[in-house]
């Protein structure tokens, strides 16, 4: 069974028949009794209109090629955006008023957001939180989970500050939604 792609299999015909054409035009002027010259003008000629005909195909290649790949950059662009103001967002709206409360409450000073992280070892993996300081200038971080009452809510709050996860689903559903707008844009004309 042949595992080469079907594009692969095109090229080797398209290389082959280049090379009997080749093979036959030189056969055919050895037999004229041309000289050598004439011979390699005429490969040189041969292979000229050759690459003249295959440049379309080609050019076209490379042009579907950087499509895709100027799509898969700014598919990541607006994927890395919409994870890092999603992040922020969060941290803004709900996990900072949450932890200047708490720590209004016991006397701490609220430093920064813990971005969760996750990690391959359970000494890695943290929950996010928050950072804060006592009068004595101690750091402590305190858990989201410990912070925030609801444990749904807490949740989603993590996931929307791992950066790591939110991306690549970022990344997922934007590339759908352009597939989806593509299709339905070419389907209306």
């Amino acid at each position: 069974m042949d595992t080469a792609p079907d594009g692969d299999q095109a090229h080797e015909r398209a290389r082959a028949a280049l090379i009997a054409g080749m093979k036959t035009r030189v056969e055919q002027a050895q037999a004229r009794g041309q000289s050598p010259e004439q011979i390699r003008e005429l490969v040189s000629a041969f292979a000229s209109e050759e690459s003249r005909r295959q440049m379309p195909e080609l050019t076209a290649r490379v042009t579907a090629w950087w499509s895709g790949f100027r799509n898969f950059l700014i598919v990541g662009a607006l994927a890395f955006g919409v994870a890092i103001g999603l992040a922020l967002l969060v941290e803004h709206r709900h996990l900072a008023p949450l932890c200047e409360r708490y720590g209004a409450q016991r006397g701490l000073t609220y430093q920064d957001a813990d971005y969760p992280v996750i990690g391959s070892s359970s000494s890695t993996t943290s929950p996010g939180g928050c950072i804060f300081s006592d009068p004595a200038g101690r750091r402590d971080t305190v858990s989201l989970f410990k912070l925030e009452p609801n444990g749904g809510i807490a949740l989603l709050v993590s996931f929307a500050l791992q950066i790591d996860f939110t991306i690549p689903a970022a990344f997922v559903l934007i590339a759908l939604l352009a597939v989806w707008l593509r299709r339905r844009s070419t389907r209306l004309t």
